[in-house]
């Protein structure tokens, strides 16, 4: 299983060098941190949703495993997304001196999804083992909504016409929320 973490590490970071730095305005002195963190937080989210697909098919080893790389994945980009928070990297994000609703509400849903995906980490139960796996998921996507979303709709914007990673990673966290939505049962028939 980590050589299937390798390869979807490899291909986020594949399309973040090509979105960003081939067909975007963004240079190569940003990849260390800035491109990196893009595939990272994509990464997070592709190993949630592989979570979601070994949850359906009950195989609790492997979801351990893509809960765990997601996990880690994700704290990762936390910390990179912290070391670069600035008006230069996120404008969006920022007003004059302080920053704006949008950002705001970008970091609020970031922290609470990060403070589940801790949760998780601490709870054995598996019935609010799963109510987090939703909540985190839920708080991923309005995190992603928030940050993403008006780029979204600006399809001549896309750089090379690709999508936004927070739109594809939006699409992954969906299809994660609803399958950890189901009740296992619910897979059977």
């Amino acid at each position: 299983m980590s050589r299937k973490y390798a390869l979807i590490l490899a291909c986020t970071t594949l399309y973040a060098i090509i979105r960003y730095i081939v067909f975007g305005h963004v240079s190569t002195n940003n990849l260390p941190i800035y491109v990196l963190n893009k595939s990272l937080s994509m990464t997070a989210v592709f190993c949630l949703m592989m979570a979601g697909i070994c949850y359906a098919k009950k195989e609790i080893n492997k979801v351990k495993f893509w809960g765990s790389t997601s996990l880690q994945s994700a704290y990762v980009h936390i910390l990179l997304s912290l070391a670069i928070l600035s008006k230069d990297y996120y404008p969006k994000f920022f007003a004059i001196e302080k920053m704006n609703l949008t950002g705001e509400i970008t970091i609020l849903f970031g922290v609470l999804a990060a403070y589940c995906y801790w949760l998780l980490r601490q709870i054995r139960s598996d019935g609010a083992h799963r109510f987090l796996q939703i909540f985190s998921c839920v708080f991923i996507t309005l995190h992603l909504v928030a940050m993403g979303f008006s780029g979204w709709l600006k399809v001549s914007g896309w750089y090379g016409g690709l999508p936004p990673i927070s739109l594809l990673s939006f699409v992954l966290t969906i299809i994660s929320l609803v399958l950890f939505s189901k009740k296992q049962e619910e897979f059977s028939k």
